[in-house]
Order: structure tokens, then C-alpha cells, then sequence
């Protein structure tokens, strides 16, 4: 199982669900090795917003605000303002959940999540130096 411990709205962008997508999977296949045994691969990253807090405000500086409960309760910054219950955050968190599982399946079904793909994700990180570029010459 892997994912987010709480997702924000401002970090929402293709690549960092494919990067996180990819995470899981490159997991899975460690497991799946390592094991000699199929693994079920368990993600955590649509429409989690929320972060349970075990007290109802925090304190700073002798100021005392609600806790930040997560992007789909009320926002970060430590203001009166941005601290409110904010219910039509619960909107813009259904919106970015749909989309989050339409890239997700979007990816898994069209052949991004096949095995043959990992040489392909292992080589991102030397693709723009001048000894990635020569890869598919020799490969």
C-alpha cells in the first residue's frame, strides 16, 4: 500500500500522480521478486484531504486557530480567515479526486503500468545528459 498522507490541491499535476502511480508499481515489482509471490498493489491518493487531529486548535506565538484539518476542511496558513471551516473546499476536493482516478486509469490501461515499461522509467533520470541520449543507439 502506498500514497499520500493527506494530498493538497496545490500539489496536484499529472506527473506527480504518474510519479506516484509509478512508485506503487516499482514497489510491487521489488515485492514480487523479492517473494517469489504475486502482490496486490494498494494505492492511497484519491481524495485524501483530510488530516485527523487529535486537538482542536493550535497555538502560536499566544494566537489560538483551529488546526489545519487538510485542504478539504480549511486551508494551511495560520490566519483567522484561511483557518474556517470552508465546505466548499469539499467541491474542489471531489473535482481533483475525479480527475486524479481518471489519470490513474488513463495510465493503467494504457500500457504505462506494463512491466516491459520499467527500463523506460529507470532511465529518467539520465534522459537530458549526453549519456542518455546515446542509449537508444546502442540499446
Amino acid at each position: 500500500m502506498g500514497g499520500d498522507c493527506a494530498e493538497a490541491f496545490k500539489e496536484f499535476n499529472m506527473d506527480h500522480v504518474r510519479d506516484t502511480f509509478r512508485v506503487i508499481l516499482q514497489m510491487a515489482l521489488m515485492l514480487t521478486f523479492g517473494s517469489a509471490m504475486p502482490v496486490v498493489k494498494v494505492g492511497r491518493m484519491v481524495g485524501q484531504f483530510a488530516k485527523p487531529r487529535l486537538e482542536p486548535d493550535e497555538v502560536r506565538d499566544g494566537v489560538s486557530l483551529p488546526f489545519y484539518h487538510g485542504d478539504i476542511i480549511n486551508n494551511e496558513e495560520f490566519t483567522p480567515d484561511t483557518r474556517r471551516n470552508r465546505p466548499f473546499n469539499m467541491v474542489e476536493a471531489y473535482h481533483q479526486s475525479s480527475q486524479t482516478i481518471n489519470i490513474l486509469c488513463a495510465f493503467a490501461h494504457g500500457g504505462y503500468a506494463n512491466i516491459s515499461q520499467l527500463h523506460t522509467w529507470n532511465l529518467d533520470f539520465v534522459e537530458n545528459t549526453p549519456e542518455g541520449s546515446r542509449y537508444p543507439c546502442v540499446s
